[in-house]
């Protein structure tokens, strides 16, 4: 994983409340619910990440794609 949540908003809880806002405006906030997404499954030992995967998926391809 090349994004750390914890990391970019320096700590555990503010990853937690960024990723609970569900801003989905920018890279790092799609990228930030995905990883937190991500560490929940791997926590609790399922798949659930893959469909917040699939429900972000056309957000990142908005951003992705739009002209900067």
């Amino acid at each position: 994983m090349s994004f750390n949540g914890y990391k970019h908003f320096g700590s555990f809880q503010a990853a937690a409340d960024a990723a609970n806002a569900q801003r989905r405006d920018t890279l790092e906030d799609l990228r930030n619910e995905l990883f937190m997404a991500s560490r929940g499954s791997n926590h609790r030992g399922d798949n659930e990440f893959l469909d917040v995967y699939r429900e972000l998926l056309p957000f990142f391809e908005r951003l992705l794609t739009s002209p900067r």
